[in-house]
């Protein structure tokens, strides 16, 4: 598998794991994390960062 590949499908496979994420969130309004919303906000930027930059080197590699 070429390295495209793999980082298009650990792009997908974060993608997927989000919205299993937000539809368990939205499903249990209850939980909560144990630390400020503030980390959790910075959180939830860092991880689509780094979803969206495997996606363009993904793709990018494929280009080439």
């Amino acid at each position: 598998m070429s390295t495209s590949k793999k980082l298009i499908t650990i792009a997908v496979i974060m993608t997927l794991l989000a919205i299993i994420f937000i539809v368990i969130a939205l499903s249990h309004p209850e939980l909560s994390f144990p630390w400020s919303n503030t980390v959790t906000y910075i959180l939830y930027v860092l991880y689509m960062a780094a979803m969206i930059v495997i996606y363009i080197l993904g793709f990018a590699k494929r280009n080439k």
